[in-house]
């Protein structure tokens, strides 16, 4: 599951072309602070819905520089799009994830207990618990205003 955040404007590839180190590292910034928004905001949605092995997802969420402006914002994990959409039933998840959360929960002779839950997971499917979607659609209009400040930022310093 990826998303990508690209700008395209114009005007400021105009400004890049007038002062492009200024206005690319101004871009850069945005870009980079964006990006680590849209994780802590994924991180905090996964808090609040007490989702499945919840430390491995949360340090799995990064964001990665893919190209000079483009970043891309990953939920590491191969679990991430189970936990996202649900499992119908059928679905035989892997033990390590399950394991993790097990171990999280405190339970009781977890190794014993990953067979059992895979099973019923295996039976009944999983319900979803989704994220990454309500994460972005909490964090675009900050990421947008970031940006956007950033891009202020860079044209004043190039323009004055």
């Amino acid at each position: 599951m990826r998303m990508h955040y690209r700008i395209n404007d114009a005007h400021v590839l105009a400004a890049l072309q007038q002062a492009p180190a200024a206005m690319e590292r101004h871009l850069q910034r945005g870009l980079d602070a964006a990006g680590l928004q849209m994780v802590q905001t994924a991180r905090q949605k996964l808090r609040q819905n007490d989702s499945l092995a919840l430390s491995t997802l949360i340090q799995a969420i990064t964001v990665e520089k893919t190209g000079t402006l483009e970043r891309e914002v990953l939920p590491g994990t191969d679990y991430a799009i189970h936990l996202e959409k649900g499992t119908r039933a059928g679905y035989r998840p892997a033990p390590a994830p399950l394991l993790a959360w097990l171990r999280t929960r405190r339970a009781a002779e977890p190794e014993r207990a990953v067979f059992r839950l895979q099973k019923h997971i295996q039976r009944h499917g999983t319900k979803a618990h989704p994220f990454w979607q309500p994460a972005f659609e909490d964090a675009a209009p900050r990421m947008v205003q970031i940006i956007r400040d950033e891009v202020r930022r860079g044209v004043r310093e190039v323009l004055g």
